[in-house]
């Protein structure tokens, strides 16, 4: 059996068997409907002001100018570890605030509420956008980490970079997703807006 052959398989296998795992994840702790109540507790807190900061290309250039290139390698990992904390942190809750939105749209066709409709529809948008654009910056930043590390001759990437793609703005974006939240709320007459909004 060639080494091709053998690649292949192993390479098929692995893919079937992540797909399998994730079936079964989702199947295990999966919801289908995802009420605006429940995801509350779930939601982690992110601190967009902090990441604001750490994504400041001004301070940013500013460490790089006052630190040694030893310390501004160590200070940039520390940097891009508490970036991917964040991303991971407004991933997660977009998630969750999908689930809740596709749950909203599936019960506006019934009710025919327009309102919810709209707001649910563009708040699943906004939230599918952010997650595509996130999980990209998430696997730069992680490939960062290891060429400083791995490679430490090469230059130390700007982390202010890892805020935009192309045009696509991670933090307005996430910005954008709290206000289709509250907006989402209004339209279903909740109760919850002052939690959701502490939540996120």
């Amino acid at each position: 059996m060639s080494f091709d052959i053998l690649f292949t398989i192993l390479f098929l296998s692995a893919v079937i068997g992540l797909l399998v795992f994730e079936g079964l994840h989702r199947w295990i702790y999966g919801f289908s409907v995802r009420t605006e109540r429940q995801i509350i507790v779930y939601l982690r807190e992110v601190d967009l002001e902090h990441l604001k900061d750490l994504l400041n290309l001004a301070d940013e250039g500013y460490l790089r100018l006052n630190l040694s290139a030893g310390e501004f390698r160590k200070e940039q990992r520390h940097r891009i570890s508490v970036t991917l904390e964040h991303y991971g942190r407004m991933a997660h809750n977009s998630r969750l605030v999908q689930q809740w939105a596709n749950t909203e749209m599936r019960r506006s066709r019934l009710t025919r509420n327009r309102a919810v409709a709209r707001a649910s529809r563009e708040l699943n948008n906004l939230c599918i956008e952010f997650r595509v654009n996130a999980l990209m910056t998430k696997m730069r930043l992680h490939a960062w980490l290891f060429r400083i590390k791995a490679l430490p001759f090469i230059s130390v990437p700007f982390l202010a970079e890892a805020r935009r793609i192309d045009s696509f703005d991670l933090v307005y974006s996430y910005e954008r997703i709290r206000q289709g939240a509250e907006k989402l709320s209004r339209a279903c007459g909740s109760s919850y807006q002052d939690q959701l909004a502490q939540g996120m």
